[in-house]
């Protein structure tokens, strides 16, 4: 899996580790409420955009980043940009273009060892909150 910075085409590779949690979101948005005749009105439509995609790791043993690149993640949330995500695993090879859900947290992150980091190496388990846009938004 990776995220491409769309102005500047910058990749930072994540492991294949990240569970999407919120996948089963749905596109349709539906109302429903009763006329005073007690008749069931439904109003329904697509949403264009606004699909979440979280990504946290599966379990303690998986989805980790080096502090090196959660810095750069640090540093991209705050851009206001749009970025690409692009699953590379054999059966999905999916991409979605995206921003960071500053709404919901965009980043939440923690040493794997639960100890301060020692070095741009260190290990952290992250959960990377998404939106997907179109690319016109």
């Amino acid at each position: 899996m990776r995220l491409t910075r769309k102005n500047s085409s910058e990749t930072i590779q994540l492991e294949d580790g990240f569970f999407w949690s919120d996948e089963n979101w749905s596109a349709i948005q539906q109302n429903q409420e009763y006329a005073i005749n007690g008749a069931l009105i439904i109003q329904e439509g697509r949403k264009q955009a606004g699909r979440p995609i979280t990504l946290q790791p599966a379990n303690k043993t998986k989805g980790w980043i080096k502090l090196r690149d959660l810095n750069k993640l640090r540093e991209w949330q705050n851009l206001q940009e749009q970025f690409t995500l692009q699953f590379e695993w054999p059966h999905d090879q999916r991409r979605f273009n995206v921003v960071f859900n500053h709404k919901d947290g965009a980043l939440e992150s923690s040493t794997i060892k639960g100890t301060p980091a020692t070095s741009l190496d260190t290990y952290f388990n992250v959960t990377m909150r998404f939106t997907e846009v179109s690319d016109g938004d």
